[in-house]
């Protein structure tokens, strides 16, 4: 009888853990689903919309270049804060010398970026495509094949991210925080570029 108590506990806590590392996939499909339905109610318990608009923004104005890292602190690293701040003064009198030297005429400005027209449920579910900045204007109807399958890219007790790849686009990444026991929330959406594609494509060393 004890034998068969254990083994009934084993699948117990076999179970809850496969549960518990397949929550963030179902919430992604869950956020796949409700962005089909047109559940705002849904998508706002299944995603910190303040969070991803702020990291979207960042991705979107930074280019396909990617973002940078955040500049040494003058509190943590005055030698490294201070040689950022002559570098700046540097570059900016580099280019005001170049420019006087060099006139050239000035480059159309960079057209201004609506980071909520990517924050629609039709464009949240064209990210879950993988078609990354082409998702604001994403039309499901026109969309052929089957939708791509995320993968997890990483597990932790506290944060999982899941890829989704298309094959013209790249990997678009999405990072999910766990709230409570099982519930876990959509904070950020990595956006796929060169630098990123490259790297990934780069064989091991």
């Amino acid at each position: 009888m004890s034998r068969v108590l254990s083994l009934i506990l084993v699948l117990i806590v076999a179970g809850a853990a496969g549960l518990f590392y397949a929550a963030p996939i179902i919430s992604f499909y869950d956020v796949r689903s409700s962005c089909e339905s047109q559940d705002i109610d849904a998508l706002a318990k299944l995603i910190d919309f303040n969070t991803v608009r702020v990291s979207l923004k960042a991705q979107l104005d930074a280019g396909d270049k990617g973002l940078a890292a955040p500049a040494p602190s003058a509190l943590n690293d005055p030698v490294g804060a201070t040689g950022n701040a002559f570098k700046s003064v540097a570059d900016s009198v580099g280019n005001l010398f170049n420019d006087l030297t060099n006139p050239n005429p000035k480059a159309p400005p960079k057209p201004v970026i609506d980071v909520n027209t990517y924050l629609t449920p039709k464009a949240i579910l064209g990210l879950t495509y993988g078609v990354a900045k082409d998702a604001n204007r994403f039309e499901p109807t026109r969309y052929d094949g089957k939708p791509p399958s995320p993968k997890t890219a990483f597990f932790s007790l506290e944060r999982a991210r899941l890829t989704v790849t298309d094959e013209m686009h790249g990997t678009t990444t999405f990072t999910f925080e766990r709230h409570g026991l099982t519930h876990w929330q959509l904070v950020h959406i990595g956006l796929p570029t060169v630098e990123s594609e490259a790297m990934k494509d780069k064989p091991a060393a």
